[in-house]
């Protein structure tokens, strides 16, 4: 099988599903949610190129193309995502030696500052999905009714992407010390999820439209 961009090493995607369900796999859940959102932005982009739209107008192609550039850098970001590991830096400032009370802070400040880093890449995974089905809605306004199907699929896609991601960044947060940094990830958690769900409805209602 042909390598695919999925981590280090180019690894193929039978590698990637395989290791997947390892103990010792260098990627789980969080790569697991980018490469779902991944999935669904190239089934969006798929559409977004077929010759056919809505209703066959200039308008409609604009906006697909306009679409389209989105979607392929939104899909090259969630691809960086997967590749992006912090695993390592939590696990050597778990290590550090703490005999004093200047290495017991020295190392809890390591922790926190790796936390961080581990935290980050969910929140990027979470936002990129979002985005991603922000322009589901274009493309199911103007693409092809033939290929609703599709776009329904990647809606799941981007939908489980997304709740992957929320899912992991949410069970880290007890492992958080600063209260300012805890509300601010609980407050765009929210913000996030109340936009996957409004642009969900809005391009399931496009899809579910009867023709003009």
């Amino acid at each position: 099988m042909a390598p695919s961009p999925l981590g280090p090493g180019d690894i193929s995607l039978r590698d990637f599903i395989e290791g997947i369900g390892s103990a010792d796999a260098a990627h789980g859940a969080v790569s697991t949610a980018a490469v779902a959102g991944g999935l669904g932005t190239s089934l969006l982009l798929l559409v977004a190129a077929l010759p056919q739209t809505r209703s066959d107008s200039v308008a409609d192609r604009a906006k697909l193309v306009e679409a389209a550039a989105a979607l392929t850098s939104l899909r090259q970001q969630l691809i960086e995502t997967i590749e992006t590991e912090t695993a390592l830096k939590l696990f050597t400032a778990r290590n550090m030696p703490q005999a004093s009370a200047a290495q017991r802070s020295e190392r809890q400040d390591a922790i926190q500052f790796a936390l961080r880093a581990s935290a980050d890449v969910p929140l990027v995974v979470m936002r990129l999905c979002a985005q991603g089905l922000e322009l589901a809605v274009l493309v199911a306004a103007h693409g092809a009714r033939a290929a609703s199907a599709d776009v329904q699929l990647a809606v799941a896609l981007s939908q489980a992407g997304f709740e992957g991601a929320r899912s992991n960044l949410e069970g880290k947060l007890s492992s958080f010390i600063d209260a300012g940094y805890i509300t601010s990830i609980v407050d765009e958690i929210g913000r996030l999820t109340g936009e996957t769900t409004a642009s969900t409805r809005a391009a399931e209602s496009w899809l579910k439209a009867p023709p003009a």
